[in-house]
C-alpha cells in the first residue's frame, strides 16, 4: 500500500461533511421554526430530534474516518512495507465511512417521512 492513498480520500471525505454540516443546520433551523407551534407538531419535532441524533452520530463517524486515513496514511510512510498495522487502521476507517454513509442514507429516507407527514399536518390544517 502506498502511503498516499488513505490521505487522496480525505477531500471527498470533507465533502460529505460539509454536506453534513449542512444539513445538520438545515434540520436545526426547521427545529426552531416548529417548536413555536409545539402543539401542533409534536410528533413531527420528536422525528426531527431523532434525525439530529443519527446525523449527528454520522458526522463523528466522518471525522473519525478521516482521523484513520490519516493515521493509515503517516504510518505507512513512516514503517517498512512488511508491518500490515497500517492496512487495519486503513479497514478501520473504512468501516467507519461506510457507518457514517449507511446513516446518512437512513437520514434521507425518514426525512422524507417526515416532510410527508409535515405537509399532510399543514394540509389538514388547512382544509378545516
Amino acid at each position: 500500500m502506498e502511503w498516499y492513498f488513505p490521505i487522496t480520500i480525505i477531500p471527498g471525505i470533507a465533502l460529505l461533511i460539509l454536506s453534513t454540516t449542512s444539513l445538520i443546520l438545515g434540520l436545526n433551523a426547521g427545529l426552531t421554526q416548529l417548536a413555536e407551534e409545539k402543539k401542533r407538531f409534536e410528533i413531527i419535532i420528536d422525528q426531527k430530534i431523532n434525525q439530529l441524533k443519527r446525523i449527528s452520530f454520522a458526522l463523528f463517524w466522518l471525522y473519525m474516518g478521516i482521523f484513520l486515513f490519516l493515521i493509515s496514511g503517516m504510518g505507512a510512510a513512516m514503517v517498512e512495507n512488511e508491518i500490515q498495522w497500517p492496512k487495519l487502521i486503513l479497514l478501520g476507517g473504512v468501516l467507519s465511512m461506510t457507518g457514517a454513509i449507511i446513516l446518512l442514507l437512513i437520514f434521507s429516507i425518514k426525512s422524507v417521512r417526515i416532510r410527508i407527514a409535515y405537509l399532510q399536518l399543514k394540509k389538514r390544517e388547512h382544509s378545516k
